[in-house]
């Protein structure tokens, strides 16, 4: 079995539309969560992953208030061996955070919620000037 045949994985595309990405420049424009399932070896957090996914994503809306798109996708698995292998060694499965399909962070397996949500409140804080004006 592939880890896109996963009925959670597989529910990603089939049940909420998200791409599976062959190449960072098919990612939409503004922020991408992209799950790297971790093809080579199926990993028990795969689907665990794959269940909160649709949750991250209205976290991270809810964190940029409509200043930026936010939207999912799913790697490939040569996707994602390029990520690894350009990115680091990180630990699969992951999210990657792509910002206009260029890697912005990453978090590697599955996290408790608070993770998640400072993490993103980091990431997706409004950039401001020194004197506290917003960056446009």
């Amino acid at each position: 079995m592939s880890v896109l045949e996963l009925p959670l994985v597989q529910g990603l595309t089939t049940r909420h539309g998200m791409p599976v990405l062959h190449m960072l420049e098919q990612a939409q424009a503004g922020y991408v969560l992209l799950l790297l399932p971790s093809h080579a070896r199926i990993h028990l957090e795969t689907p665990d992953l794959a269940a909160i996914l649709p949750d991250l994503l209205q976290l991270g809306a809810a964190h940029l208030r409509g200043a930026q798109p936010i939207s999912g996708a799913v790697a490939d698995a040569a996707l994602e061996a390029e990520l690894v292998r350009n990115e680091g060694d990180f630990s699969l499965p992951a999210l990657v955070v792509l910002e206009n399909g260029q890697v912005k962070a990453s978090i590697a397996r599955m996290r408790d919620w608070d993770t998640y949500v400072s993490r993103f409140g980091a990431l997706f804080a409004p950039s401001t000037t020194a004197d506290g004006e917003p960056v446009v």
